[in-house]
C-alpha cells in the first residue's frame, strides 16, 4: 500500500510515526531494580495485575481512607486544626518528615501521576511495598511505613487497597527520596520479610477476632505500648513517644483498666467519632479511624477489652512526675502506684509441668521457665529472671512484661506451648531441651 502512496504524502507519514515512536521529552525514566544489599530479604517482582472492579475499589476506599490511614502519613497535614486535616489537593501526594529542621523520612507521592508518582510502578511493586517494605526498585523501606503491620492483609484486602490507589486523582509533586543511614540500614535489614504464600482472610466469627484484625492493621499495640522503658508497663498501656513534624506526645493507655479505657463500646465510638470533641492530639489518626463503620469500632473495642488491664496513668497535660509503673517521667506520674497481681497458690506438681523452653523462629524469640526457690521464673537472653504470679492454674502475669503467660496442652495432655498475651497472642512452642531442664533449680 505505502508504494502506490504519493511521495509527499509518504514522507508525511514517515515523520508521524518517526514521531510517535521517538521519546518523549519529558517521558519517565526507567524504574531499575537496585541490587539487593546484604541481609535484605527481596522477593522478585511478578507480573500480576488485579482485576478492577467497582466492588474492590469501594472497599480499598474503605480500608485506605480509614484503618490503613495511607493518607495520614502519604498527605501533607495542616497541625494548626483539630486532627492536622489533609492540606487541600494534596492527599496522597507525599510529604517529607522533619525534626528540628531536618529530613528523617519522606513519604512518597502515592497517586497514580508517571512522573513523580506511582503512575509507573505495578500492581506487585505496590503489593510488595505495602506487604513486604520493599520499594518499587528494591529499596529497604524505613519501618515508618507500616508494612509490619499491613503483611497481615489478606490477599483479597491487600487487591482492593491497590485498585483503589489507582482511581485516585493524579497529582504531580517532586519529592526526594528517604536516605537512611549505615546504622538505620543495620536495624532495619531483617524487618521486611516476602510473602509467598497466599493471605486468607482472618476468622472474623466473633466481634473480638475482628477487632484483633483491624487492631494489628492499625498497630494500636505499636503506639499505645511502651517498649523500651525503665520498666514496661504492659501492652496498649500507653506511655509511649509519638512525635511527627516536631511534636510529640505519650499514647493513652487504653487497657480495660479505670485509669485507661473504662468507656463501653458506644462510649469508645462516641471519642473516636468525636476525637473528644477535637481535643485528642492528631497524632493519634482519629480523622481516619472515626470513617470506620460502628460495626468495626464495635469489634476494636471488643478486642481491646480482652487484654490484660493496667493501671497507668498517662497525660500530656501539667508537670512531669516520677512514674512508678513505667520507671519514667511524665504528668500525673506520682499518681501512680506499682500494685503486685493477686495471685493464687498453685501445687508444685502443677507448676514443675511448665518448666522448659519456648521458642517461635518468626520472632527469633525463646523464653525459659524454671523453678526458682519453689516459684516459676521466666528468662529471656541475659536479662534477669522474672517472678510468674499464677492468675489461674495456667496463666501468669510477670512482674515488667508486656503481658499474661497463658501455658497450653496437647490433646495428650502435655504442655505444648506458652502464648504471650500481648500486643498480639504470640505463641511459643516447646522445644527439645525441655527433660534437661526439668526441674530447674530450688
Amino acid at each position: 500500500m505505502v508504494s502506490k502512496l504519493q511521495p509527499g504524502l509518504t514522507l508525511v507519514l514517515a515523520a508521524l510515526l518517526a514521531g510517535c515512536s521517538a521519546p518523549q521529552a519529558d517521558a519517565p525514566r526507567p524504574i531499575v531494580q537496585l541490587a539487593p544489599i546484604p541481609g535484605l530479604k527481596v522477593r522478585p517482582l511478578t507480573d500480576r495485575t488485579f482485576e478492577r472492579t467497582e466492588v474492590r475499589r469501594a472497599r480499598g476506599e474503605y480500608l485506605t481512607e480509614g484503618i490503613l490511614a495511607c493518607a495520614a502519613c502519604h498527605s501533607e497535614r495542616d497541625w494548626q486544626q483539630a486532627g492536622g486535616p489533609i492540606v487541600a489537593g494534596r492527599a496522597y501526594a507525599g510529604r517529607v518528615w522533619k525534626t528540628d529542621g531536618k529530613t528523617w523520612l519522606v513519604a512518597p507521592n502515592i497517586t497514580p501521576e508517571p512522573h513523580t508518582g506511582a503512575g509507573r510502578w505495578s500492581d506487585d511493586m505496590l503489593a510488595r511495598a505495602i506487604r513486604e517494605g520493599i520499594g518499587h526498585d528494591g529499596r529497604l523501606l524505613h519501618p515508618q511505613m507500616w508494612y509490619r503491620s499491613y503483611r497481615q492483609l489478606s490477599d483479597e484486602d491487600l487487591a482492593s487497597v491497590v485498585v483503589y490507589l489507582r482511581s485516585l486523582p493524579a497529582v504531580r509533586n517532586t519529592l526526594p527520596q528517604t536516605v537512611l543511614s549505615a546504622e538505620q540500614v543495620k536495624r532495619f535489614v531483617g524487618e521486611p520479610r516476602p510473602i509467598t504464600a497466599p493471605v486468607p482472610e482472618p476468622p472474623h466469627a466473633t466481634p473480638q477476632e475482628r477487632g484483633r484484625y483491624l487492631a494489628g492493621l492499625a498497630d494500636c499495640g505499636g503506639c499505645h505500648t511502651l517498649w523500651d522503658g525503665k520498666r514496661l508497663p504492659g501492652a496498649f498501656a500507653g506511655g509511649n513517644e509519638v512525635g511527627r513534624d516536631g511534636r510529640k506526645v505519650l499514647s493513652a493507655n487504653i487497657t480495660p483498666d479505670p485509669t485507661g479505657m473504662s468507656y463501653d463500646a458506644a462510649g469508645f465510638i462516641q471519642v473516636i467519632r468525636t476525637g473528644k470533641a477535637g481535643l485528642l492530639a492528631p497524632e493519634m489518626p482519629w480523622l481516619f479511624y472515626r470513617r470506620l463503620n460502628d460495626a468495626d469500632l464495635t469489634a476494636l473495642h471488643a478486642f481491646l477489652s480482652t487484654r490484660y488491664p493496667v493501671a497507668h496513668r498517662i497525660s500530656n497535660l501539667g508537670p512531669s512526675t516520677a512514674c512508678a509503673v513505667c520507671g519514667g517521667v511524665h504528668p500525673l506520674g506520682t499518681a501512680n502506684r506499682l500494685v503486685p497481681p493477686r495471685g493464687i497458690a498453685l501445687p508444685q506438681r502443677l507448676l514443675r509441668d511448665y518448666v522448659g523452653s519456648y521458642r517461635i523462629d518468626e520472632y527469633d524469640w525463646t523464653l525459659r521457665i524454671e523453678m526458682r526457690h519453689g516459684k516459676l521464673h521466666v528468662i529471656e537472653g541475659d536479662a534477669p529472671p522474672k517472678e510468674l504470679v499464677a492468675l489461674t492454674q495456667s496463666t501468669f502475669a510477670m512482674d515488667g512484661g508486656l503481658g499474661p503467660l497463658r501455658f497450653e496442652r496437647d490433646a495428650e495432655g502435655r504442655v505444648a506451648r506458652v502464648v504471650s498475651q500481648d500486643v498480639e497472642d504470640v505463641p511459643l512452642e516447646r522445644i527439645a531441651d525441655v527433660a534437661a531442664k526439668a526441674g530447674g533449680s530450688q
